[in-house]
C-alpha cells in the first residue's frame, strides 16, 4: 500500500519536534521513518533507502554532521537528499552543511509550511538514488538537460563535454572525483553563458565510470542551488534544445 509513497526520514532527538514533523509528512501523503538520534538513523538506513532525510545537528548518540560524514562514505547514502534542520542560524553551520552535501535548511522553530515548500522542492530535484546512481543512465531523473560541448568547467575540475541540468552536471576529464565528495565548480565562461551569477557552483559527485581514452565521465548533483541559478540553467538548456530542434 505504501510502496508508491516517497520515503521520508526525520531524525531528531526531541519526541514533540519528531512527531510534529511526521504528522505534516503523513498528512502530505508521504510514508515516515523516525530515528530519535544519529546511530538509530543508521539502523533504519540499513533496512530502508528513504527518498529524503531531515536531519537535526544537535543530538546524542551521533550527531547530524558525523552522520552526514559516515553517509559520504556510502555511495548509495550519499545519494539520498538531506534538509539539515537546526537551531542554530549561524553561516559557518549552513556552510559545513552544505559542503556535507544537504540541499537545503531549515531553522527552528519549525514552520510546517515552509518544511513542506523545502520538503517538495528537494524531492523534485533530487537525483535518481540507489537504483539509478548514473545520472547519464536511462533511468535517470527527467531532468531539462542538454549537452555543451564547446564550453569547459575551468580552472577546476577541468572537464569537458558539460551535460547540464536543473539538478545535474556531468563532464569528461582525465582526473575523475570520487562519489560522495563535495567539490567546488568555478566556470566564469560557462556561468556568463548561462546567465548565472553566483561564482561557484557546488555539487556532490554520484559516479565516475571510464570512458576509455584515458578519460573518465564524471557527474553529480547540484547542492545549494538557488531559484535564480536554477532558472537560468533552465532557460539556458531549453534554448539550446530549441536551437537543436530547428537544425
Amino acid at each position: 500500500m505504501a510502496s508508491g509513497r516517497k520515503k521520508i526520514l526525520t531524525v531528531e532527538d526531541s519526541a514533540n519536534i519528531r512527531r510534529l514533523i511526521a504528522y505534516n509528512l503523513k498528512r502530505a501523503g508521504f510514508e515516515v521513518f523516525e530515528a530519535a538520534d544519529g546511530k538509530a538513523a543508521v539502523k533504519v538506513l540499513q533496512q530502508v533507502v528513504p527518498d529524503l532525510i531531515i536531519l537535526d545537528i544537535r543530538m546524542p548518540e551521533l550527531d547530524g554532521f558525523q552522520l552526514l560524514e559516515l553517509m559520504r562514505r556510502y555511495p548509495k547514502a550519499a545519494a539520498i537528499p538531506v534538509i539539515m534542520m537546526t537551531a542554530l542560524s549561524q553561516p559557518a553551520d549552513v556552510d559545513r552543511a552544505l559542503d556535507l552535501g544537504v540541499v537545503d535548511y531549515l531553522v527552528k522553530p519549525l514552520d510546517p509550511t515552509l518544511l513542506l515548500a523545502k520538503v517538495h522542492n528537494a524531492l523534485a530535484r533530487a537525483v535518481p538514488g540507489s537504483d539509478a546512481m548514473d545520472w547519464d543512465g536511462p533511468n535517470r531523473r527527467q531532468f531539462v538537460r542538454g549537452s555543451i560541448l564547446d564550453i569547459s568547467l575551468a580552472p577546476f575540475p577541468g572537464g569537458r563535454g558539460v551535460d547540464l541540468g536543473e539538478g545535474g552536471i556531468s563532464w569528461r576529464t582525465k582526473e575523475p572525483q570520487h562519489p560522495g565528495e563535495i567539490i567546488v565548480i568555478e566556470a566564469p565562461a560557462l556561468f556568463e553563458a548561462v546567465g548565472i551569477t553566483s561564482r561557484t557552483l557546488r555539487c556532490r559527485v554520484l559516479y565516475a565510470v571510464p570512458i576509455g581514452m584515458g578519460e573518465y565521465r564524471v557527474g553529480g548533483a547540484l547542492i545549494g542551488l538557488d531559484e535564480h541559478a536554477r532558472d537560468a540553467i533552465r532557460r539556458y538548456v531549453l534554448t539550446r534544445q530549441a536551437r537543436t530542434a530547428y537544425h
